[in-house]
């Protein structure tokens, strides 16, 4: 069978053969991972040490994520640093990040950000799919999944998450919050607050806000608020529009 590829057979290239639809291409000898030209299966491609042709499996550990530019979802392989959308085409920078220090680069990836304590970071917003703070940040933080303060932290910025949690023992200091679900265990300092499905204050947990929107709130025994606040049974459509979803423009209580 000749594969259907404009790449010719050669000591740079192999031939590799897709294990879901056994379509055939030609890619670099040095790739670590490809997607197949006929069904955008995802094939993880392991170095070779002969010239035999070489079919790889799906690695075992995968993880999903979401193309901000098609909003499909794919699954990759769980150590790989950037790939294709299968569906669009985008080029996705997917790498899990470990920071520490004083950080300069700007920080952007559909993978996962573990700030470690002591960080500092200044400059534009931090994108991630579970971003974890600790440290000073003068910057805002926008996650796909969820942001997660697990020390003394503070933010002089917005935090837009579909779920945030302050963990127990943790101290965090933020500009605003917006997010579906929050929860909070330890201590969190913000000027406001919008949880729409729901805020938690579990016990021993501290909020300390001038205004605050939830749709639900659930404060636990030995619990603190100390906040302007108003509960909806309800949000508006424009509520939803403007405070959550977009987060372009804020909604403040009086």
């Amino acid at each position: 069978m000749q594969p259907s590829s404009s790449k010719q057979l050669d000591s740079k290239t192999q031939l590799i053969r897709c294990p879901a639809c056994g379509h055939s291409q030609v890619e670099s000898r040095w790739a670590l991972s490809t997607i197949c030209k006929k069904c955008f299966h995802y094939i993880g491609l392991a170095t070779k040490k002969n010239s035999v042709p070489f079919f790889p499996s799906v690695p075992s550990k995968t993880r999903e994520i979401t193309c901000p530019y098609c909003q499909n979802s794919q699954k990759i392989y769980a150590q790989a640093l950037s790939v294709g959308c299968a569906f669009c085409g985008a080029y996705l920078y997917v790498e899990n990040l470990c920071l520490k220090g004083k950080i300069k680069r700007k920080i952007s990836t559909l993978g996962d950000i573990d700030f470690e304590a002591g960080s500092e970071y200044a400059g534009a917003t931090v994108q991630g799919r579970k971003i974890r703070i600790r440290g000073i940040m003068q910057c805002s933080f926008k996650a796909t999944e969820e942001v997660e303060f697990c020390s003394q932290s503070v933010v002089k910025g917005i935090v837009v998450a579909p779920r945030v949690i302050v963990n127990r023992f943790a101290s965090a200091k933020v500009k605003e919050v917006i997010a579906y679900e929050l929860t909070v265990k330890g201590q969190l300092e913000c000027e406001t607050i919008i949880a729409r499905d729901f805020l938690k204050i579990e016990s021993f947990g501290m909020i300390t806000t001038k205004k605050m929107l939830t749709n639900r709130l659930v404060a636990e025994l030995f619990s603190r608020l100390e906040a302007d606040f108003e509960t909806y049974s309800l949000l508006a459509r424009d509520i939803q529009k403007n405070g959550i979803e977009l987060g372009e423009e804020r909604l403040f209580l009086t």
